[in-house]
């Protein structure tokens, strides 16, 4: 048997766009396949996810994907991989039900028959390998984890998880069955260390049942609720908090709307239907509960949205109040900023929960640490966070056992092998594993050219400049068109106007001499970039930007010219009119009587 191999297409030294694959055997088995969110700067571009050209050169290898949970981070590019790739996707039915949302949304047709909703405990078998489902708590019910079961030993990736021995709900973990797994002999741990650099463990930091009881009594107070979609577990604590004091719910949001009225989480979160009502109701409701889910931006545009007075439904008033109550995800820290700041021009109360006080459910240094220490693995792989946090998780795992040269720390494209004797990375690596930037639904080809582009007219902006010549001698024979955006205030335009006209007129000037001394000499795609630089280095000196510059040169022989005539609203008048033909023969001199005069004379 060959050596295993694992590598990440994504996830690592990064925050998101998690994708990561097992080869055993010459086969491949993809783990999560998620999204992140484009940092500041980058211009036009909804999400991003990981290069599929690795996997699409490989299909015939792939055996499935097994997804974790339904968070954007882990199942987000799905989806667009699905576009690419027909494969088995293997999940649990919350995730089975949003990804085919998700797959509605863009046009994605036949998911479901790729659906495999799978179950706790179960066992799937591929060839020699069999891969074991096991139960975690994470911010998603029945969040999973997959131990593949090879020749050299078990290789558990753990997924999301938190250590919580307290929880008995839908989001539990079956601590005998990770200790039955762990018995059996674990090679290598995969452990999620996004965030390893926290201190203790993640419980009971994750609950936001404290920060919100007390507003929840509040009388004749609506309240509005922020979070992000995965946070189900914050969803179930609103929604007990809500039926306590008696507060009707109403949900702002299609996913998250889908999931609480599906027969998903409603036995768990004791929802019935009359607990539910719409957002209108909620407006014309004294106490009210309306939450506002969203993946991302896409939250921060909801309550923008609703906080600038553009919803048709929902708006906030003087007896409103709003909790946000997820932390900023990765990326979009500054949006997180700039809605808080647009809450509270409302006339709304407004609370954040800050992420010091709200942890995410992602394992912390002790929760890695009792990981480790149940699954007594030989080997351990932090993934999913910055190099920092591998350094914490690293630390976690010699505490509870590994030795230091069994920690294996692997960036993008990177492979780790992974054998009975040795771990080691080997000297080839995948070469395709830079960001993929998606519009909307639709996969762009966008390279760093764009982006800079994006950039430059977002911060210098763009001069257009429009002329037209006479094709014969090259005369200017129209004004001159100068379109100026993003680069001056309107009340500076005269002068720059005026210095531009004459740079340009001069530049046409001198390629009319040039093409009268010598017409095949005269290029116009050069007369085009000498003004483009001259107007780049006249805004430049001008006003220090430098805009980007667009030249538009129209060529017309004036002899032949037409003028094209606009339709007349007198349909009649229109049919007999004729255009004049402007040739020499029949143009009228200014002192030429029209024959109408000489008749009358």
């Amino acid at each position: 048997m060959s050596d295993i191999r694992f590598f990440a297409l994504g996830g690592q030294d990064e925050r998101g766009k998690n994708l990561y694959i097992l080869e055993v055997d010459n086969d491949l088995f993809i783990l999560d396949a998620g999204i992140k969110f484009p940092e500041k700067g980058i211009f036009g571009v909804d999400v991003v996810i990981p290069n599929f050209e690795f996997l699409k050169e490989n299909k015939e290898r792939i055996k499935g994907i097994f997804i974790s949970n339904c968070s954007a981070y882990n199942m987000g590019s799905v989806v667009y991989l699905c576009k690419e790739i027909n494969l088995p996707i293997y999940c649990n039915e919350i995730t089975s039900h949003v990804l085919k949302i998700k797959a509605q949304r863009s046009r994605l047709k036949n998911i479901e028959q790729n659906l495999n909703m799978i179950q706790d405990k179960q066992i799937l078998k591929f060839g020699n390998v069999k891969v074991e489902v096991f139960r975690t708590t994470s911010s998603t019910p029945q969040s999973f984890g997959y131990a593949f079961h090879t020749d050299k030993g078990i290789i558990v990736y753990a997924g999301d998880y938190i250590i919580d021995g307290q929880e008995q709900s839908y989001f539990s973990t079956d601590f005998r069955h990770l200790s039955n797994i762990g018995e059996a002999g674990v090679l290598a741990l995969i452990s999620d260390a996004e965030t390893a650099s926290r201190s203790g463990f993640t419980v009971p930091n994750h609950t936001i049942t404290n920060y919100i009881s007390a507003p929840f009594k509040e009388k004749k107070t609506k309240i509005a609720v922020g979070l992000f979609e995965e946070d189900i577990f914050k969803l179930g604590e609103i929604v007990t908090v809500a039926k306590e004091n008696g507060r009707k719910i109403a949900v702002y949001g299609d996913t998250m709307k889908a999931v609480l009225e599906s027969n998903l989480i409603c036995d768990n979160f004791c929802i019935k239907p009359e607990d539910l009502i719409s957002n209108e109701e909620y407006m014309k409701s004294e106490n009210g509960v309306l939450i506002i889910a969203g993946n991302g931006d896409v939250l921060y545009s909801k309550l923008a949205k609703i906080a600038n007075g553009n919803d048709n439904v929902v708006e906030f008033g003087e007896k409103d109040l709003i909790i946000i109550a997820t932390p900023p995800a990765p990326g979009i820290e500054k949006r997180h900023a700039q809605i808080l700041d647009e809450l509270a021009r409302t006339d709304a109360r407004v609370v954040a929960l800050s992420d010091k006080n709200i942890w995410s459910m992602h394992a912390s240094y002790e929760d890695i640490k009792v990981m480790t220490s149940i699954m007594k693995p030989k080997y351990f792989v932090p993934i999913k966070s910055l190099y920092k946090d591998f350094l914490r998780a690293e630390q976690a795992a010699i505490d509870a056992g590994v030795e230091s040269q069994n920690v294996g720390i692997i960036d993008n494209g990177e492979i780790l092998i992974l054998s009975k004797n040795h771990l080691a990375i080997s000297e080839e690596n995948i070469k395709k594993t830079n960001d993929v930037y998606v519009n909307g639904f639709e996969i762009a080809d966008i390279g760093n050219v764009v982006l800079n582009e994006r950039k430059q007219l977002a911060t210098d902006g763009v001069i257009i400049v429009g002329a037209t010549l006479d094709a014969r001698n090259k005369e200017l024979i129209s004004l001159l068109d100068i379109q100026i955006r993003g680069v001056i205030y309107i009340k500076d335009d005269g002068v720059i106007f005026n210095l531009l006209q004459k740079a340009i007129e001069s530049i046409i000037i001198k390629g009319q001499e040039q093409f009268k001394e010598n017409p095949k000499a005269y290029d116009i795609a050069e007369l085009k970039k000498e003004m483009v630089s001259k107007i780049r280095s006249t805004i430049k000196q001008e006003s220090g930007k430098q805009p980007m510059a667009l030249v538009i040169i129209n060529e017309i022989d004036e002899k032949e010219y037409v003028p094209h005539v606009r339709a007349s609203r007198n349909v009649n008048n229109f049919k007999n009119y004729k255009p004049r033909n402007t040739t020499k023969t029949n143009l009228r001199s200014n002192n030429q009587p029209k024959k109408d005069d000489n008749k009358e004379n």
